[in-house]
């Protein structure tokens, strides 16, 4: 009898499997500042999660070449190779698939949301210019300010130059516009909104109003993308990181020690002609090699848990249904405060 390993590319999968070293990230994450900001913190993240280390990269490249070189141990010879029962090899090919999807789950989320720019590819270039024109010292001022207003009145105010009393109750807290949020697609459509309102209200035009509301907005909406960025990398990343190095590892661990005791056990039958089931080294060898397919199965099945890799997919979900729902919340009510201003400017 001949067995047929399962087959799959090496160099495929190699290709696709990120360097992963879960324990540097770690530390690098609990040696964060908290008072950083969220684009302070995505920054950090993306430094300390790509590019990755190379250990767990070249460990799982090693254990698969491995892998495969026991699987073909006795190719060129004619020793008879003994067969896997074919739940084994499905696990087997089943594990190999999970780890393709989980590498490049991985590089997805580092290559978009471990970049601040990814929807809103200028980003960079905008960003320049905000520095060198340094108009986020103006829009830190302004923002502060309207943090504080508590009526439109008050808002008019600010963005006229004029001073307004600040009101302890009802505070309406607004971040910052930073750098890193111009480099978002909807935190530069803010800083541009911003831009224009300024000149408009000079002038005592309605728009300008509106566009300040408009670029308030938008900028709440692009420091919650951060935040769902924040989510996805440090929560449903870092678990796929955490499985690649735990369970990933262990289970091609274990079936190493099944390949290799198949190769003993058939060696060994090879050249023991007159084996038999009293022979207790054959016996023993044997037991060996069933025994090796029983831990592996049991480890196998248990990292390709559905509910597991499911809950990975909700955690994900869930990200984006926090951010889509802020976004949609906030985009309802600056309608409605659009059509106040619509209905004011139209009335002068």
């Amino acid at each position: 009898m001949s067995f047929q390993f399962p087959k799959f590319s090496l160099q495929a999968i190699q290709d696709s499997i990120s360097k992963v070293d879960l324990d540097s990230i770690s530390k690098s994450i609990q040696n964060l500042n908290p008072g950083k900001t969220i684009s302070e913190y995505s920054e950090h993240l993306k430094e300390s999660v790509q590019p990755l280390t190379s250990r767990t990269h070249n460990l799982i490249s090693q254990q698969i070449a491995q892998i495969q070189q026991l699987a073909h141990s006795h190719a060129d010879s004619n020793v008879e190779v003994s067969e896997f029962p074919e739940d084994y090899v499905l696990l087997e090919k089943n594990c190999d698939l999970l780890l393709k999807l989980y590498t490049h789950l991985i590089h997805y989320t580092d290559e978009t949301y471990g970049t601040t720019s990814y929807d809103y590819p200028p980003g960079n270039s905008a960003l320049t210019k905000l520095k060198s024109g340094n108009v986020s010292l103006m829009l830190s001022s302004k923002f502060n300010q309207l943090a504080s207003v508590s009526s439109p009145l008050d808002m008019e105010k600010v963005l006229l130059g004029q001073k307004t009393e600040v009101s302890s109750d009802n505070d309406v807290h607004i971040q910052v516009m930073s750098a890193t949020l111009s480099k978002t697609l909807y935190g530069r459509l803010a800083h541009i909104t911003s831009e224009h309102s300024r000149e408009l209200s000079d002038s005592g035009n309605a728009l300008g109003f509106a566009l300040m509301q408009f670029s308030t907005a938008y900028m709440e909406i692009a420091s919650a993308r951060l935040e769902q960025d924040k989510s996805i990398m440090t929560v449903f990343n870092m678990r796929l990181v955490s499985v690649l190095n735990d369970q990933f590892i262990k289970v091609n661990e274990l079936r190493k020690k099944v390949y290799s005791a198949r190769s003993e056990f058939d060696a060994y039958r090879a050249q023991t002609k007159a084996a038999t089931e009293e022979d207790d080294a054959f016996i023993e060898k044997e037991d060996d090699f069933v025994s090796a397919i029983e831990v592996a199965v049991v480890e196998m099945r248990r990292l390709l848990t559905p509910s597991q890799n499911i809950n990975l997919l909700q955690v994900f979900a869930h990200a984006q249904k926090d951010f889509f729902t802020m976004a949609a919340s906030k985009l309802d009510t600056l309608i409605s405060e659009l059509d106040k201003v619509k209905l004011k400017g139209d009335d002068e």
